[in-house]
């Protein structure tokens, strides 16, 4: 019979290994669709610094990040946000 870690070796083989782990500190921006009227709408870059919480399971292109300071996004405010990771940045730890 298998030990528990042998177990669980064999199943994250077959896994790819994560860009961001939990609690890697990021800087980037969040991509925000600004309706002008009906039919157009422009972008808006909304810098963003957080924690790392997960990489998306399904998209890898995106992460989902505990924000420092929070963001109205459709008249509320969010601490939790997914974000592009094509933008991200680790922030560097100052010792």
């Amino acid at each position: 019979m298998a030990s528990l870690k042998e177990q669980f070796d064999k199943r994250e083989a077959l896994k790819p290994a994560p860009k961001w782990v939990y609690g890697d500190r990021v800087s980037g921006k969040f991509v925000l669709k600004e309706p002008i009227d009906d039919v157009e709408f422009r972008l808006v870059l909304i810098p963003i610094v957080g924690m790392v919480i997960r990489e998306d399971y399904e998209d890898s292109s995106l992460v989902l990040v505990h924000l420092d300071l929070p963001v109205k996004y459709e008249g509320e405010y969010r601490w939790v946000m997914y974000v592009p990771s094509k933008g991200m940045k680790r922030l560097k730890v100052i010792e």
